[in-house]
């Protein structure tokens, strides 16, 4: 098992606040879907950085300034995306390429998106001390992957998108890497929908709605 050591980096892929949350266009305004991505954005990194096992955070974005906005007062490293290289996966290839040249013997990193409400530093704790070296926490549906644990220098391919859990258990797979998969309610929800908001437990609604009114208001 491993020890969750603090050689973890956990890599935090932001969008901008201008793009981020579209899909609840419907139901908040721009400023509230700005409101609610930094929201969500500082909560994910607090809980990471309050973790056991995770000896460092950064943030990777395309808007380092509303990353440093976002997350100030918080011991997170914010690493802009080439303006060449969009899109989600380019931007976790380039952090991976960007933490191994910086300090090559990083054993592992820790994917984990920054839409995550009720992830807690125990959910954190347990995927950690999981025995596979590929460790993917699905979302709800078990379709997609919401954190991803692997080894830093393996050469995993990041296949985030339309059905993700299954494309980075067959790239574990074709890597000759063991893979497990972990579903917890900490790492189950994200919040892309209003139906997403309403599978939030009770409690954790009531935070995000007393910091983003209009989620309360609107759905």
């Amino acid at each position: 098992m491993t020890d969750g050591s603090p050689s973890t980096t956990a890599v935090v892929p932001l969008r901008d606040g201008v793009s981020g949350k579209s899909r609840l266009a419907a139901v908040l305004d721009a400023a509230s879907r700005r409101r609610l991505v930094r929201v969500l954005a500082r909560h994910v990194v607090a809980t990471l950085l309050a973790s056991d096992g995770i000896g460092r955070v950064v943030v990777v974005t395309a808007d380092p300034a509303f990353a440093r906005d976002t997350l100030a007062g918080l011991e997170v490293e914010v690493l802009e995306q080439p303006a060449g290289r969009p899109g989600l996966n380019p931007a976790l290839e380039h952090a991976r390429a960007h933490l191994l040249a910086e300090s090559p013997r990083s054993a592992r990193l820790l994917v984990a998106h920054a839409d995550l409400p009720a992830l807690t530093p125990a959910d954190v704790t347990a995927l950690l001390a999981q025995d596979a070296p590929v460790v993917v926490a699905t979302d709800r549906n078990r379709s997609g992957t919401n954190l991803l644990l692997l080894p830093s220098g393996a050469g995993f391919r990041f296949r985030f998108g339309t059905g993700s859990l299954a494309a980075h258990l067959a790239e574990a797979e074709t890597r000759g890497l063991a893979a497990t998969v972990v579903d917890r309610p900490g790492t189950a929800v994200d919040l892309d929908t209003a139906d997403d908001w309403s599978q939030l437990p009770d409690e954790v609604r009531a935070v995000v709605g007393q910091q983003v009114p209009g989620l309360r208001a609107s759905c």
